[in-house]
């Protein structure tokens, strides 16, 4: 980093702390592009990094009162930016873990006639939210969740690399979910059908 650009920084930090909105923008518009890949690596690419982007930077307004202390602005948001990716996979495990458990225990316990009505209105919501897919995303989703491809399976089939396979795979994950959310019912009961 330049002295420039750490002065540049610096004052923008003086400004985001005085609560001045347009410099907010600034810093925004500087770092979200050049953060974008480090995101991508630090959350595996398997979910979307503009969600922990947009908790940095929500976190940064919120606690701006405190910026006009820094030294490194870069370094601090690089900091953020990693502790809020790690907090963002812990989160997912742990609902990772307690969707395992509430699945086990579903397996276990036979469905209520109200489970059974939500289930198969789940399932209905999914077949629709397919068939609004884009068509290669749709394919890439009936490959690995009706088929049941591995991507490798599916990148060799579809003659596409395996990167392009699982983006197709996780939008169309992503547009499922929104489509389900949307439509009134819960993401718990969608998630066995997805997954």
């Amino acid at each position: 980093m330049t002295t420039d650009q750490l002065y540049q920084d610096r004052e923008l930090f003086r400004r985001i702390a005085l609560g001045d909105e347009d410099a907010f923008r600034v810093l925004f518009h500087t770092y979200n592009k050049m953060l974008l890949p480090f995101v991508v690596k630090l959350v595996s690419g398997l979910h979307d990094p503009a969600e922990v982007l947009q908790e940095v930077f929500l976190r940064l307004w919120k606690h701006r009162g405190k910026l006009a202390d820094v030294e490194n602005p870069k370094a601090y948001i690089v900091r953020i930016v990693s502790n809020e990716a790690t907090t963002y996979m812990q989160k997912l495990a742990r609902q990772n873990r307690l969707m395992e458990k509430a699945i086990r225990q579903r397996s276990q316990d036979p469905l209520t006639p109200e489970e059974q009505i939500a289930l198969k209105e789940t399932a209905r919501l999914v077949t629709d939210a397919v068939e609004l897919l884009s068509p290669a995303c749709r394919q890439v989703y009936i490959l690995s969740r009706e088929e049941q491809l591995s991507l490798p399976q599916i990148a060799e089939k579809l003659q596409l690399s395996e990167s392009t396979v699982k983006n197709q795979l996780v939008k169309a994950l992503k547009d499922i979910r929104l489509y389900i959310r949307k439509n009134g019912l819960s993401t718990f009961l969608s998630f066995p059908i997805i997954f």
